[in-house]
C-alpha cells in the first residue's frame, strides 16, 4: 500500500475512553489518515457516550464499516467499551482476519484484554495493557507488561489514556515505516 493513502478504523461503543479515542484520532487525521469511526453499540446506534459523558457521533455502524479493507484496525479502551467490542463477534473475526493477513492492529488500555486477550488474539504476542490485575491477567505473555507503548509483529498496544498520545505516534509511524 505504499504512495496510496493510508487508512484506519477506529471502533467505538458507549464506555469508550475519550482520551484514548481523541488523541489517536486526532494524530492520524494530522498524519493524513483517512479515518472511519465505526459505532459497535448494540441495536447499530451510532451516538457513542464516553465514560464521562461526552457524546460522540460515529460516521458508521460497525457492520457497515467491516465491509472495507483498513491498514490498522484502532481499539481505545474504557472498560465498558471494551467489553463490547470484544463480544462482537463480527468484529473479533475481522481483528483476527486483520492480523492473518498482516496488516496491523492497535488497542490500548482495556482493549488489549478484554478484546484481544480474551478472544485468543494475543497468542504469540508481546503486549500490554491497563496495569491492573483483571486485565494483566488476560496478556499471555508479560515481558512487556510495564512497557507504556509494544509494538509485536503487526500489533501496537499501550497502558492507558496517560500513554495515549505515544501510542498513536507510534501507529502513525509504524503505518509509515518510520525507518524510511
Amino acid at each position: 500500500m505504499d504512495g496510496e493513502k493510508k487508512t484506519a478504523l477506529i471502533a467505538i461503543a458507549n464506555g469508550v475512553e475519550e482520551t484514548e479515542f481523541v488523541a489517536v484520532f486526532d494524530v492520524l487525521k494530522r498524519a493524513g489518515i483517512e479515518v472511519t469511526v465505526a459505532s459497535a453499540n448494540v441495536g447499530g446506534e451510532l451516538k457513542v457516550q464516553t465514560v464521562n459523558g461526552l457524546v460522540l457521533e460515529a460516521s458508521k455502524n460497525i457492520d457497515d464499516a467491516l465491509n472495507a479493507t483498513y491498514d490498522v484496525i484502532v481499539l481505545p479502551g474504557g472498560h465498558d467499551n471494551a467489553v463490547t467490542l470484544g463480544e462482537n463477534q463480527k468484529l473479533v473475526d475481522f481483528i483476527r482476519k486483520q492480523r492473518d493477513e498482516g496488516r496491523w492492529n492497535a488497542a490500548v488500555c482495556a482493549a488489549p484484554a478484554l478484546v484481544l486477550g480474551k478472544n485468543g488474539l494475543l497468542e504469540g504476542e508481546k503486549a500490554t495493557t491497563y496495569p491492573a490485575e483483571p486485565y494483566e491477567k488476560l496478556i499471555p505473555d508479560k515481558s512487556n507488561i510495564n512497557d507504556r507503548v509494544v509494538v509485536s509483529n503487526k500489533l501496537i498496544t499501550s497502558r492507558s489514556p496517560g500513554t495515549s498520545l505515544e501510542w498513536g505516534l507510534e501507529i502513525v509511524a509504524q503505518l509509515f515505516d518510520a525507518s524510511k
